[in-house]
């Protein structure tokens, strides 16, 4: 997949700077985690619904996790914040759906740090937004490739979701890791 492959540097760039299996092992450092991760998705929703609720085959609706990430959030003891969220600019449906690999990404990886966290014998506190689908993960990943695929048909749709999940994972990368320097 071209998209896969295109974003692969900066996949990878988040995952060595998110460092989430020690962050998720110490409780302040889980909370600032799980607090990041309701604003990445609270941020991108908002920004992502205008292009996607209506979106036949997608069920965007049933994608979001900022609601599971604020209750994630209480369960450790914090609360979203009140600021006013940084709504990211989303040109196009292909750039939108560029943002929601990166989202949808983060389930299949979820997978995987929850294994992580439960086989080391770390509580699942808070953790419930890595596991939103429970059995029907591979299912709702298929789905969405599928969605992605229709709507990748011409070169310039590809190039526009590739740009979407770049800027994707430098968003996620932000809200995750702090201010980044610059790229």
């Amino acid at each position: 997949m071209r998209l896969r492959d295109a974003t692969q540097a900066d996949h990878r760039r988040l995952e060595i700077r998110t460092d989430i299996l020690d962050r998720l092992a110490r409780p302040d450092e889980r909370r600032a985690l799980v607090e990041g991760f309701h604003v990445l998705h609270a941020e991108a929703e908002a920004a992502l619904a205008p292009w996607l609720a209506d979106l036949p085959g997608l069920d965007f609706e049933a994608r979001r996790r900022s609601d599971r990430l604020a209750r994630d959030l209480a369960a450790l003891g914090g609360r979203p914040g009140s600021a006013e969220a940084e709504r990211p600019i989303v040109a196009n449906v292909a750039e939108a759906l560029g943002r929601m690999y990166v989202l949808e990404g983060s389930t299949l990886g979820g997978q995987v740090i929850r294994r992580a966290v439960e086989a080391r014998g770390d509580g699942m506190l808070g953790l419930s937004f890595l596991d939103p689908y429970g059995a029907r993960t591979g299912e709702r990943w298929r789905a969405f490739l599928a969605v992605l695929d229709a709507h990748a048909a011409t070169p310039a749709d590809t190039d526009a979701m590739i740009a979407g999940a770049r800027d994707g994972f430098r968003h996620a990368e932000h809200r995750l890791c702090g201010a980044m320097a610059d790229v």
